[in-house]
Order: C-alpha cells, then structure tokens, then sequence
C-alpha cells in the first residue's frame, strides 16, 4: 500500500544520482544511503540471524514468484537478505545497525555484536551479500552506557555504567533506573582502568569487523548512548581528566577511541557520528544551546584538523535535530534559529545528513546540491522500499511502512515488503 504522505519529486538531475569518490576504494554511484537502523534480528548469542527457515514459508514463495520483487530465488539467510535487497543498486553505500563493539557495551537481547568469532563469521555472510550487489557496508559501533536494560546486564553477568551515576531523569521508557535497584545492578561511573578497556575493545571490534569483510566502521557517538553521555556536561559530572569541566576532557574519551582505531586501520575506513540537537534518553541539547554549539564546534573542528592531517573520518555523519521524537531541519528557539549547518562550515569532507529526508524531500533536494560532499540517509522508508533508490530516481510512490514489525523476531516486515510493479 502506498503512503499517501509522501509527494514524488525530481531528483533526475540532482546530486543525489552523482558519484562521490569516499575513498581510493570507495566510489558510490549515487548519494542515497541506508543509514543504520536497530532491527532486533540477532539471535541469543547476538549473531545476526541467518536462519533460512522463512524460504519455505507459502508468503515467501509467493513473493518470490512475482517477477516485480527482484530477489530472486536464492536462499540466503534472513540477514543476508535483508541487506542484499536494500544494496541491489550498484555502488550503495549501507551503513548496519547498531552492533556493540564489546559485551559490556550492550544490555539489549537480539542485537547483534562483533566480539565472538560467531558474530564474525555471520556478518561476513551480510558483507559477501553486498560486495555481490557492488555494494559497500560500514558497521556502526554502539554502546549503550545508562541507556542499556539493568536487568539484561545482570542476566548477562555485566556491570551497569556509565560516565557518571547520574540516572535517565526523563523520558526514561526502559525504566532503567527503577531496575537497576530492584536488580541491584547500580548505575556506575566508569573507572580508568574500565574506560581503558574500552579503548582497548574498539579496536578490537573494528578489527573483527575488517575480518568478516566490511570495507569500514562508524563510531557512534550520538543518541544519548556512552560517548555522547560523555559529552553531556549534565551527564557527565566526573572530576578526572574525563569530566564534564571543559570541552576537552567531556571529548577526550571519544578522540581517543577516534584516534586509536584510525590510527592501526586508516581514516578511509572510519566515521563517525553525532547529534548535537537532540531530546531522547535524558540528553537535552536544546536546554543549553549556547554550550551544545560550543561544544560540537570544538568537536567537528578536531575532526576537521585530523581530516586535514589524513587523520580524519572518512565522513561525519549529522542526525538532523530531535525534538519530541520529530526530526526536523530547523528548530526555532529563544536563542534563534538552529540547525546542523555550522557544521558544514566547520567540516570539509564528506557529511551525511539523516532524519525525515522523504517526508521533507523539498529539503533534501537542496542539501544534497548545496554542495558535492552531501549524502542522503535513508531510514523508516528504506526499510519499506527495498528499492528505494529506483523509486527516488523514477519518482515512483512508497511502500507504507510497518512500525509494529521494526522491532519483531521474524522476516514478516523485514524482507517481505515489495518492490515496485508498474500496474
């Protein structure tokens, strides 16, 4: 079923069907991305599931009859599937969900990781899966700090932490705080020695990615997860060289996590991610802007510095700003206008916008050509379309999507929804 909500326009003759050179190896053909999205398909071991038990299914074979939905006939296990439908259109750039870098990162059931030679051998089957397409895929690192459940944590065996113990104050919908005392899982401030595992950990991580195959990875740091709790001076109220008393230390942590996996595998194959407006889990970005803006313009400029040294990320990815759960390209507030553009001022290189770009797709024609270093990603509307890409270009209507099956166990809303099928 088409969304009614969404009104075609021409992006023919736009830079969204340019190629970009991302790196020496990179070179997409168009600037439409998937941008990561938490799926909850992994399995008890947080392996992406790869069970092919859905083939056999009557829905499946049915689909798979109709020469509109372009899959073919190949049995692929349900990961596999889903990112070698969305990564069809040669020279896609699709950057994975949410995977965590190391155990004590998570704290969520059916998220995949990358620290078991399971979980490597499993995304290797997802990278082969794109690579076919010619294709390329990043892997988001994500850590969950105070966001994480206390409960899981302790099921799991892991300490429940994060910059400081300050608890999620509002919008708290896990209820972390009222588990983790009935659990007894207490929110703790990351002791050095911990904060230098976890330095230890990433590089790790994104080595096992680099052996199952990927062609880079992207260090989360927004969302109101572990580093961008760092960032937080509300969040982060820690007295060491990690505290909240100067722009410096609050990014520190994150730099260095930066510098270390750039340094032993090349800035063409790491970026990174941030939102500097945002109002989810308990980070308030608007409360403060004078602070929020000094803050991430010091951050983006020490990216800047390190991209100019050869040092920097390969791209730097903007979440459009958040307010109330909508994303929006302005917000207007006592302090004025804000947006995401002093960052393009301030970073050079290839930058990735996300948040609401179809439903506002008069927006998003204009930042892809206000200059040739701007990529489109693609959410809640990628997950509907797995052909997206041909329906932006040939100005074809949208799949509705599903939000009851985003966070489902089966391939019912993951990959069953349609192609398009000129009637």
């Amino acid at each position: 079923m088409s969304d009614e909500r969404y009104i075609p326009i021409d992006f023919k003759n736009t830079n969204l069907f340019k190629p970009l050179k991302l790196s020496d190896k990179i070179t997409l053909k168009h600037r439409a991305i998937l941008g990561p999205l938490t799926r909850f398909r992994a399995d008890e071991d947080h392996a992406l599931k790869q069970t092919t038990d859905y083939t056999e299914t009557d829905d499946w074979k049915k689909f798979i009859s109709d020469p509109a939905n372009k899959t073919g006939i190949k049995k692929r296990g349900l990961v596999e599937e889903y990112y070698y439908q969305r990564t069809q259109r040669p020279g896609t750039l699709a950057i994975t969900e949410g995977t965590f870098p190391y155990a004590q990162a998570g704290g969520y059931d059916y998220v995949p990781g990358i620290y078991t030679e399971k979980q490597i051998k499993s995304l290797s089957k997802v990278a082969d899966a794109v690579h076919e397409n010619g294709s390329f895929i990043f892997v988001q690192f994500w850590n969950l700090g105070r966001t994480s459940d206390p409960e899981v944590l302790q099921k799991d065996g892991l300490k429940y932490v994060s910059s400081s113990d300050n608890y999620i104050s509002s919008g708290d919908i896990m209820e972390t705080k009222r588990k983790a005392l009935e659990s007894g899982n207490l929110l703790k401030p990351l002791s050095i020695e911990q904060i230098e595992q976890i330095k230890k950990d990433y590089v790790v991580a994104a080595r096992n990615c680099f052996k199952a195959g990927v062609d880079g990875v992207e260090i989360h740091a927004a969302g109101g997860y572990l580093l961008n709790q760092f960032f937080d001076k509300e969040t982060n109220t820690r007295n060491d060289q990690y505290g909240g008393q100067s722009f410096e230390n609050r990014a520190r942590l994150y730099l260095e996590i930066f510098d270390l996996v750039v340094s032993e595998f090349g800035a063409d194959k790491v970026g990174t991610k941030i939102a500097p407006f945002i109002d989810i889990n308990g980070i308030f970005g608007y409360k403060d802007v004078s602070d929020t803006i000094g803050f991430y313009s010091y951050l983006v400029d020490q990216l800047e510095k390190r991209r100019l040294k050869g040092k920097g990320p390969v791209y730097l990815s903007l979440q459009e700003p958040r307010f109330n759960d909508d994303f929006t390209s302005e917000v207007s507030t006592d302090y004025g206008k804000i947006s995401n553009q002093f960052a393009f001022k301030l970073f050079k290189g290839v930058i990735i916008i996300a948040g609401n770009l179809i439903l506002e797709n008069d927006y998003s024609k204009q930042t892809v050509d206000q200059d040739d270093r701007t990529l489109l990603a693609y959410g809640r509307y990628f997950i509907s379309n797995p052909d997206l890409i041909d329906r932006l270009e040939n100005q074809w209507p949208l799949n509705k999507y599903d939000r009851s099956t985003f966070y489902a166990y089966t391939y019912k809303g993951y990959v069953d929804y349609p192609y398009y099928k000129n009637k």
